[in-house]
């Protein structure tokens, strides 16, 4: 992948406090000198991305089930399992 032709660490915080400001796209861009679409882009990929400092989402709780073939207890995370380790490795 090519690096980015901008320092997007440093833009970012210059592109957030403009559109605070109210100004529109087009003005940022032609205040930092670039074309309209790359900072449509660079917004359009900062809200699909979740931000660094965010918590990751929690695990799913572990689920006792017993094994469809041979009957011995196991705990797992997905539902879907229903075969425990040992017998899923023989399958």
């Amino acid at each position: 992948m090519r690096p980015s032709k901008y320092d997007w660490k440093r833009l970012d915080p210059r592109v957030d406090a403009m559109l605070a400001e109210g100004m529109r796209v087009t003005q940022v861009a032609q205040a930092l000198e670039m074309r309209v679409q790359t900072v449509r882009d660079r917004l359009s990929y900062r809200r699909r991305r979740p931000p660094q400092d965010a918590p990751k989402p929690a695990p799913p709780p572990l689920i006792d089930r017993s094994c469809l073939n041979c009957g011995a207890g196991f705990s797992v995370r997905s539902p879907f399992l229903r075969l425990c380790p040992t017998c899923r490795a023989e399958c």
